[in-house]
């Protein structure tokens, strides 16, 4: 019987045994990293895209309230601390462009400051829709007011009923083209004045385009343009366009005057 001995070494099969251990302690530290790491990029992120929506909030708020206040005031706004800042410009007078106007709806041009060489405002529309224009005229001193009335329709059918004028063949203004046109006289220096115009479509909707002749409007556009400042310099710009105020359509149905009214 041969006797045992020891060398104090580990068989192959035990040292093979820990390196696969190892191995895989090693591969999974390297997950346990990477998910940390996924994690915190994750994380930090989210964090980001938080602090940018929040910057991007208040320039917007900002940018807001200089448009508010702009056009409560229709005057420059400029904020002390430089938050916000908004700057009022008018327009339209030489004329406008107004997108499409709902049959029954009313397009109101002010001649409240026009030009005394203006003679007349030549109307642009297209598709089938007929117009009826009303010229107000008054004096507020002597309470004199007094309406007159154009009317066109190109549709020939109709006209034998309606009894609408035959407009004229359109044209292009201000880039966009139209199919009608109509030119009503305006006279600056009569007494009663001409104050404003009334235009109505009728039938069916319509673009409407107003030209001066002769002269200039006052103005009859408003546009704002506000900016708002946040911190990290996160700047907002607000544009805002709008008409001047008119009495809505069903308003042309009364007419209240404090003198004599002739048509």
């Amino acid at each position: 019987m041969k006797p045992s001995s020891s060398s104090g070494q580990a068989t192959p099969q035990a040292t093979h045994a820990g390196g696969q251990a190892a191995l895989i302690l090693i591969m999974i530290m390297a997950v346990i990293g990477a998910v940390s790491v996924g994690v915190a990029s994750r994380s930090v992120e989210n964090l980001r895209s938080s602090e940018i929506e929040s910057t991007s909030t208040q320039s917007f708020k900002a940018a807001e309230s200089a448009l508010e206040l702009a056009l409560q005031t229709k005057a420059n706004v400029q904020d002390p601390e430089g938050k916000y800042s908004a700057v009022v410009s008018s327009g339209g007078t030489d004329g406008f462009v107004a997108d499409t106007v709902e049959a029954g709806d009313v397009v109101q041009v002010s001649l409240s400051g026009a030009s005394a060489g203006l003679t007349g405002l030549k109307i642009y529309w297209n598709s089938d829709a007929a117009i009826k224009t009303a010229v107000l005229n008054g004096n507020g001193v002597t309470g004199v007011y007094s309406v007159s009335y154009s009317t066109a329709d190109p549709n020939t059918g109709r006209v034998n009923t309606d009894k609408f004028s035959v407009p004229e063949a359109g044209g292009t203004f201000k880039s966009v083209p139209f199919t009608n046109t109509i030119t009503i006289p305006i006279n600056m220096v009569a007494n009663p004045a001409p104050q404003l115009v009334r235009i109505l479509v009728l039938y069916q909707g319509s673009s409407i385009g107003v030209e001066p002749v002769g002269g200039t409007l006052a103005s009859q556009t408003l546009t704002v343009n506000a900016v708002g400042t946040a911190q990290n310099n996160v700047a907002t710009n607000l544009i805002f366009s709008k008409f001047s105020d008119r009495v809505p359509a069903v308003f042309d149905n009364v007419l209240f005057t404090k003198g004599s009214l002739s048509q």
